[in-house]
């Protein structure tokens, strides 16, 4: 079995993953805490050194003192967290600023890259304002660099900390599902024993939990299975050995009605024949009569034994559509109908690779195909077709004859049934052992005056 389908490797990963889980949410509240805890740091610390910027400006702001506003200025750039800051006219003019090449210029706005930077740099605007009138403006970047430092920081640790609770996690889901599944697979070994007929084993798990009763009640199950198995086999020989007496009875009976009348008519003839006053003309009737019944005696004991011999099958895997065509073309040559017959072979695939035993299938070809051309004495249609189904192929002998009577046609592969004069039943008998063999069975679906379709499935190869 793959190991991630093991009840073992559900166990750990859910307790891995419930552990990476309820860590996860603690972690990421504590991180979106730490977050927002130092993020309002550095806003209140903004806010205150910008406005401790404003109020210490104001007057030389108003006296345009670029001097002690250089001075302020310089003292503000040397906070690590300042990036950059500007003491702005009511014009819109640099008056003071970090950065010395744009004092005494415009007010430029920030630049795409920097505003692309919004989550790095804090950015504050503050008016200067002297009674209630705006004279300049504060302008202070601080950068967000530490704070993100700290939280990545604080992020690796908490994710080191993930993965050592779920290795603890993981080693005591280990433990636990090796003292949960150690019974099991105990449980699975027997069961497996007893699946394959061994009904004498036992499961010795002393276990007081849910486990434990589950194996105390699988050594109850496979004790009543031995008894009823015991029960069983007996009963099957009773019912085999009642069977094979019936069948040869039945057997028996079929042979003494099937052998009577030839047997009968030889007998009679043999009388007539010691009579020395017989002409010679009913004489020789009377040697034809003896010689057809022999023949039909001998034909019904050769089918018999056919029909009870069982050959050792030789499987192989080969095209069946060319020994269904020459078996066809053979048996409506040799048949005295066959002229008369129309055949059409309908193969969907050629070739048509099919696992058989090719002397078997050729006999039943010939029997199914032999039985269609007596069935239309006087001409028909033949069919013979072959239709792939998943990994079967389906063959079918479709005829146009005389069909059998709904009444009749469950007894159609009876032994010595035969709805022929010369038939002796025997033939479709043949037939179903050797399917039989093969793993499969004879379907027959047929309608009085319409014609009988016969089916069988082989095994693709």
């Amino acid at each position: 079995m793959p190991l991630t389908r093991t009840l073992r490797f559900r166990l750990i990963m859910s307790v891995a993953l419930v552990h990476a889980l309820l860590m996860g949410v603690f972690v990421w509240h504590a991180l979106t805490t730490e977050s927002e805890r130092l993020r309002t740091d550095t806003q209140n610390r903004a806010e205150a050194l910008s406005v401790l910027l404003s109020v210490a400006t104001t007057n030389a702001v108003l006296t345009e003192d670029l001097g002690s506003l250089a001075e302020v200025i310089d003292r503000v750039g040397r906070h690590p967290d300042v990036t950059h800051a500007q003491i702005i006219d009511r014009r819109g003019f640099v008056l003071a600023g970090t950065e010395a090449e744009a004092v005494g210029r415009p007010v430029v706005e920030a630049a795409a890259d920097e505003l692309s930077r919004e989550d790095l740099l804090l950015r504050l605007h503050r008016d200067i304002e002297v009674s209630g009138n705006v004279v300049g403006e504060v302008y202070l970047e601080m950068s967000m660099a530490q704070m993100h430092g700290l939280l990545a920081a604080r992020r690796n640790q908490a994710l080191i900390f993930i993965l050592f609770a779920m290795g603890i996690g993981g080693v005591v889901a280990w433990l636990i599902s090796l003292h949960i599944t150690r019974d099991l697979h105990a449980m699975s070994a027997a069961a497996s024993r007893v699946g394959q007929g061994d009904l004498s084993v036992r499961v010795g798990v002393n276990a007081r939990d849910e486990i434990g009763h589950l194996a105390a009640g699988f050594n109850s199950m496979v004790e009543s299975l031995e008894a009823l198995s015991a029960e069983a086999r007996d009963e099957h020989a009773k019912r085999i050995e009642a069977e094979r007496l019936s069948y040869a009875g039945q057997l028996a009976a079929h042979m003494a009605h099937e052998i009577r009348n030839p047997l009968s008519a030889v007998i009679n003839s043999v009388k007539l024949l010691e009579r020395a006053e017989l002409a010679s003309r009913d004489r020789s009737q009377l040697v034809d009569i003896i010689n057809g019944e022999t023949q039909r005696l001998q034909r019904i004991l050769q089918g018999f034994l056919d029909s009870a011999r069982t050959q050792e099958l030789r499987l192989e895997t080969a095209d069946a559509s060319s020994l269904v065509e020459q078996v066809v073309h053979l048996a409506c040559r040799d048949s005295e109908a066959g002229e008369r017959i129309r055949v059409h072979l309908d193969f969907h695939q050629r070739p048509c690779p099919v696992v058989h035993d090719a002397d078997q299938l050729r006999q039943v070809i010939w029997n199914l195909v032999l039985n269609a051309i007596q069935a239309m004495p006087e001409g028909g249609r033949l069919t013979i077709s072959t239709d792939p189904r998943g990994e079967r192929v389906r063959f079918t002998v479709q005829d146009t004859g005389e069909g059998f009577p709904c009444h009749l046609l469950s007894f159609a592969t009876e032994p010595f049934y035969t709805g022929r004069r010369n038939g002796i039943g025997l033939g479709l008998v043949i037939v179903q052992r050797i399917l039989s063999q093969h793993g499969t069975r004879l379907e027959i679906d047929s309608r009085e005056g319409q014609g009988t379709r016969m089916s069988f499935e082989l095994d693709m190869g």
